[in-house]
């Protein structure tokens, strides 16, 4: 941890019970999202990663209050995630820094200020996720994106965006990004979802393969379902191929953890697609020893852009 004190040091982290309230966000991250922690403790300058980790830690805190864990009902969810925000809201409107779990976010806002604004439009989005049923079509699940997703990687994207670059361009860059993201994460997590219910494939393209969703729910590896799966696999490495330039725009001290993410993603699709039909059944994760030669590899890159920075 030599490595994550010394961030916390750079990035002005310096009161013991502020350092202690970081640390144990990483260490939950670390549990909770470890190929996630070791991209972002690899691939980023320390004081960077240390902003990020809050950034990170807030998100995943108000989706655990959303999720769909079968026991609450949407009232009692949107109830406490509701108490939750009025909470975060009011810290962070407090000229002074707050104890405990909510003083790594305030302390990262006031180093990236810009993040104040997206962690607002964060919370004006995050309830709708409460109320999903599905997809249409495709302008749908884009709408999706557009509404839900970007604004939960937009929280990440304000600590990384370069000093003069507007809203407009980092929202650009981060769509593209998000587009692949999401619909990789909908096709690996299929088995997850349709047992909550939910069926997060748009539905002209079920209706395109011939596949109804009970056929989904029943996990039927028919020939329908195996094109269903292949055509959103065919998707996905088109999102993916379509968000490379991003990484363009990324500030070069950045773009190597940027450039991983998308690694991981494509790896993460080739297990999807070798595990076929049984996706209704169980999803998948990077295999940690890929996982890990992607992020090795960037860390040259990453080498190369901190010392020239």
């Amino acid at each position: 941890m030599n490595g994550w004190r010394r961030g916390l040091t750079e990035a002005g982290v310096r009161e013991r019970g502020l350092r202690e309230s970081y640390t144990r966000q990483a260490t939950r991250l670390a549990r909770y999202a470890p190929a996630q922690y070791a991209a972002l403790r690899l691939l980023l300058p320390p004081a960077t990663a240390v902003h990020v980790v809050a950034a990170v830690s807030f998100m995943h805190t108000c989706d655990e209050l959303l999720d769909q864990d079968g026991r609450a009902s949407v009232e009692t969810r949107a109830a406490r995630f509701a108490r939750h925000e009025a909470r975060v809201r009011a810290a962070l409107a407090c000229p002074g820094a707050p104890t405990g779990d909510l003083a790594p976010l305030w302390h990262t806002v006031r180093a990236h200020p810009r993040l104040a604004a997206h962690v607002d439009a964060f919370f004006r989005a995050a309830p709708a996720d409460l109320y999903f049923t599905g997809f249409a079509g495709e302008p749908d699940f884009l709408a999706y994106v557009d509404e839900y997703v970007l604004p939960g990687l937009l929280l990440i994207g304000a600590v990384l965006a370069g000093p003069g670059e507007s809203e407009e361009r980092l929202r650009e860059n981060v769509r593209l990004l998000a587009v692949p993201i999401q619909r990789i994460d909908f096709l690996t997590d299929l088995a997850e979802d349709l047992k909550s219910g939910r069926v997060c494939l748009p539905r002209s393209d079920l209706r395109a393969a011939g596949v109804g969703p009970g056929e989904l729910r029943q996990g039927r590896a028919t020939a329908r379902v195996r094109t269903l799966l292949a055509r959103t696999a065919a998707k996905c490495w088109a999102d993916l191929a379509a968000a490379r330039p991003a990484v363009a725009g990324v500030p070069p001290l950045y773009a190597p953890m940027v450039a991983a993410q998308l690694d991981v993603y494509a790896h993460l699709l080739q297990q999807a697609q070798a595990h076929g039909a049984r996706l209704l059944r169980g999803g998948v994760r990077p295999r940690i020893p890929a996982a890990a030669a992607i992020l090795l590899r960037h860390r040259g890159a990453a080498a190369v852009a901190g010392s020239g920075a």
